[in-house]
């Protein structure tokens, strides 16, 4: 379905977009959010915050095959957040990946629950196999004009071809997508994917313009996805010196070469070394490989 579409029959397509279902960020027998993971920053309103935590490492799984993908999440107001995500397979047996996160303005039960929502419709786009920017407009144009939905939300959104690596995204405010390369470990190549579009919610339909953008993962390659948390950090000592993308972009280039799980665990330890074990803001992060190899299918019985 096209954007033209929704916006002209929204009665009808919020109707299928929300019919009953059930969305995870993975396969159903992985938590809908990574609560092992301890990371806790403060809570704006609270008089007091709560201590961090040691951090615990992240869930992963294979979302298909030749493509596996590590996650990581907490909220900054325990025990609910904004940010959101999920990775599923799309284009039936094909093995591509669709790929959501985002983050919706604000904290606590409301801001959680309209997270999830926001979620589930930006899944079933892909799903239906509406393409990214087409996806954005959508949900947007839907989210915009509703009177309970009152908060927006950043959101990166792309599919990933298992064959040939193709990464077709779009980006409403968010954070830039990286990719490192399969020897950034050495090399240090890291790209960053950029695109333009304003958050899904906050301005009307006829003025949201969401851009289009294509990359390649290459086998062995790694995507990273996070949230405004990460990139956002900062030291209790230097509230102007926010960890940045460029600090990111050296982090991830230095653990290219560990698994995604490993990958997110040591990454979320600098950061929260940088930022003296607290984070101001809710946290999200998905790393994506393409494997280098595909796995050995088992021999026919």
């Amino acid at each position: 379905m096209k954007v033209a579409y929704f916006a002209e029959n929204l009665d009808v397509c919020y109707t299928l977009l929300t019919r009953s279902r059930e969305y995870d960020p993975f396969p159903t027998d992985m938590p809908k959010r990574s609560s092992p993971t301890p990371i806790r920053g403060p809570n704006k309103d609270a008089e007091a915050a709560e201590p961090s935590r040691p951090h615990a490492e992240p869930l992963e799984v294979e979302l298909t095959q030749g493509i596996v993908a590590a996650h990581a999440e907490a909220p900054a107001q325990d025990p609910s957040g904004g940010d959101f995500h999920n990775a599923f397979a799309v284009h039936g047996d094909s093995g591509d990946v669709g790929i959501v996160i985002g983050d919706v303005a604000g904290h606590g039960p409301e801001q959680t629950a309209q997270a999830e929502h926001m979620r589930a419709l930006l899944s079933d786009c892909l799903s239906l196999g509406m393409a990214p920017a087409e996806t954005l407009a959508a949900v947007n144009a839907m989210i915009e004009p509703d009177p309970h939905f009152k908060v927006f939300g950043t959101v990166f959104v792309g599919t990933l071809e298992a064959d040939t690596g193709l990464l077709t995204y779009a980006s409403g405010g968010h954070e830039p997508g990286l990719v490192a390369a399969p020897d950034a470990a050495a090399s240090g190549r890291v790209d960053e994917l950029e695109a333009s579009g304003p958050p899904v919610g906050a301005f009307p339909a006829e003025l949201a313009q969401f851009e289009q953008q294509e990359s390649t993962v290459e086998r062995g390659a790694t995507l990273l996805l996070y949230t405004d948390g990460v990139s956002d950090a900062r030291p209790p000592h230097d509230r102007k010196n926010q960890l940045g993308t460029a600090r990111l972009k050296s982090l991830l280039a230095r653990f290219a070469s560990l698994s995604p799980r490993r990958l997110v665990s040591a990454l979320l330890k600098r950061v929260a070394l940088f930022c003296g074990g607290r984070f101001d803001d809710d946290v999200a992060v998905v790393a994506i490989r393409r494997l280098a190899r595909l796995p050995k299918k088992p021999p026919a019985a």
